[in-house]
């Protein structure tokens, strides 16, 4: 009798660790980012820029990090950063005027472990044939300027080691 529960005391040992074994193993879930773009941005007034973050479908409150890119497609391949601020309910915002033109904008998030850094395209106003042109031949172009943690002056020296093409 005390062989057979010292052997079923064994096989429940076992299980229970294989069970915490198995979530431990368990992925986070992912970090999402929708970035939001007003429909009617107006050229030359200020608009405000969202980053809804989220985790699980539960807001994000506490990212590191949440800095917008922002490409005038029509103008070339520069890009400008600004760092968000927390609102409320895991949406971080900036304010930015924009010109009338094709613009790409990326959300790099870095929260709970993770960076996501999805992209959007919207126009302001209403672009030109040329600018829209423009827009499409740049946009493939487009090199972010925040990858790898790398500060404003690592970047001037890359930039300068690099042809265009």
């Amino acid at each position: 009798m005390k062989k057979w529960m010292i052997g079923l005391m064994a096989v429940m040992l076992l299980a229970a660790c294989s069970q915490e074994e198995e979530a431990a193993n368990e992925l986070p879930e992912m970090v999402e980012v929708e970035i939001m773009v007003p429909e009617d941005a107006v050229p030359g007034e200020e608009t405000v820029l969202q980053a809804e973050v989220t985790q699980g479908g539960e807001a994000v409150e506490d990212a590191n990090e949440v800095l917008f890119e922002i490409w005038n497609d029509a103008a070339g391949t520069e890009s400008e950063r600004v760092e968000a601020s927390h609102t409320e309910n895991g949406v971080y915002e900036i304010p930015y005027t924009f010109e009338e033109s094709v613009y790409t904008v990326q959300a790099h998030t870095t929260a709970r472990d993770m960076h996501v850094m999805p992209k959007t395209q919207f126009h302001v106003g209403e672009p030109t044939d040329e600018q829209i042109a423009a827009a499409e031949e740049n946009a493939g172009n487009q090199e972010s300027s925040h990858m790898g943690g790398h500060g404003e002056d690592e970047q001037s020296e890359d930039e300068e080691g690099h042809d265009e093409h």
